[in-house]
């Protein structure tokens, strides 16, 4: 068997170590490969474009759909421009609220969202490898999603906080580091 260019006492190069928590009795899955490695920002752009996608669908279609009960419920009577103006103000400014629920509750049911499976990545811990708790999932959808509320803004917002990854040694953008997480490849 030729001997490793690495110490196989050492994790393989690449592979994700977190700062605690793993011992040989508790690896994570994948940890006779070497460990799941992190994640740059290419897989990750990837994976929010599929989640942006499945995102506007969805708020298209609920759109459509209160837009058809609103007419139906409304039939011959007068509205307001205030009903109007309140749709217009969700339309525009609830962007941010959806990415938030979307990031959350995905992120605390299976550590990755539709977008994520898609490129094999997911969110752990960065302490211990584990599955997020849901503080963690709760912060981490918050600081991404809840900006994104302020058009325009929230999206440069959310670019800057994601140029870290370039420069951090586990890849980790501000919310991952404000929630204690890492992206690794399943």
């Amino acid at each position: 068997m030729p001997t490793p260019h690495w110490n196989p006492q050492e994790p393989r190069p690449g592979s994700y170590v977190p700062t605690s928590g793993w011992g040989p009795a508790s690896a994570p899955p994948g940890a006779d490969r070497g460990g799941p490695g992190t994640v740059g920002l290419g897989r990750r752009l990837a994976a929010r474009a599929i989640d942006y996608a499945l995102v506007v669908v969805a708020a298209w279609a609920f759109f459509l759909f209160m837009a058809l009960v609103t007419a139906v419920l409304t039939l011959g009577a007068d509205t307001t421009d205030a009903q109007g103006e309140l749709w217009a103000l969700l339309f525009f400014f609830g962007w941010g609220l959806l990415l938030f629920f979307y990031d959350w509750l995905y992120l605390v049911a299976w550590g990755r969202t539709i977008g994520k499976m898609a490129v094999g990545i997911r969110v752990v811990s960065a302490a211990d490898g584990g599955r997020l708790t849901q503080g963690q999932a709760l912060g981490r959808a918050a600081f991404f999603g809840l900006p994104q509320t302020l058009p325009l803004v929230g999206n440069l917002f959310s670019l800057a906080e994601a140029l870290p990854i370039h420069f951090d040694p586990r890849s980790r953008a501000l919310h991952d580091r404000a929630a204690g997480t890492v992206v690794v490849r399943v």
